[in-house]
């Protein structure tokens, strides 16, 4: 799973737990999920809570169970979102799901933030009925810089966004999101 700007997305934290996937009947596991907990202590008036916990699924296997506990950088992309321009007065941060029981890690938390780079903006749709958009970008939000990898139906996007295109500066909110994990370098 490769994405551009991979060396300009990381958060710093902690991996705190790792789950295995459930034992499926043929043998292989479902795919594992990685606890982490950013260690950028959020900024005073954000909305990211203190000690707030993400649940990122390692698609990819990449990440090794031996780094629980360790301190490092993730690198997360935001998969399959929902986006969308703030309006004024804007905020930067993660806010965890409402249904979320207390002390559970968020595992599709709204994100607020800042687009730092743009990488793939790509109309499409030639063979379908409607119109896609696919693109990649990097968001800075208030404990690190996260990427976002998604297609929309661009009638959609042109609902959400009410412009042509994002552009670094822009202020974004991403909605039911996956969070998939490409990568953790322990310090």
């Amino acid at each position: 799973m490769r994405f551009p700007l991979i060396n300009t997305i990381a958060i710093p934290c902690v991996f705190e737990q790792f789950v295995p996937g459930a034992l499926h009947p043929d043998g292989r596991r479902y795919l594992p999920l990685i606890v982490l907990r950013p260690t950028i202590a959020p900024t005073p008036g954000t909305i990211t809570p203190t000690n707030l916990r993400l649940g990122v699924v390692d698609r990819h296997h990449l990440v090794a169970e031996g780094d629980v506990g360790r301190v490092g950088v993730a690198r997360l992309i935001f998969a399959l979102s929902t986006l969308r321009l703030q309006q004024p007065p804007y905020y930067s941060g993660l806010e965890p799901e409402d249904e979320r029981s207390p002390g559970r890690a968020s595992l599709t938390p709204t994100l607020f933030g800042q687009v730092q780079a743009v990488a793939a903006w790509e109309p499409g749709g030639e063979y379908l009925p409607y119109k896609t958009l696919y693109t990649e970008m990097a968001i800075d939000t208030d404990v690190g810089v996260v990427g976002l990898r998604t297609t929309v139906t661009a009638e959609n996007m042109a609902v959400a966004i009410g412009t042509e295109r994002v552009l670094p500066g822009d202020w974004v909110e991403l909605r039911h999101s996956r969070i998939d994990i490409l990568a953790f370098e322990p310090e």
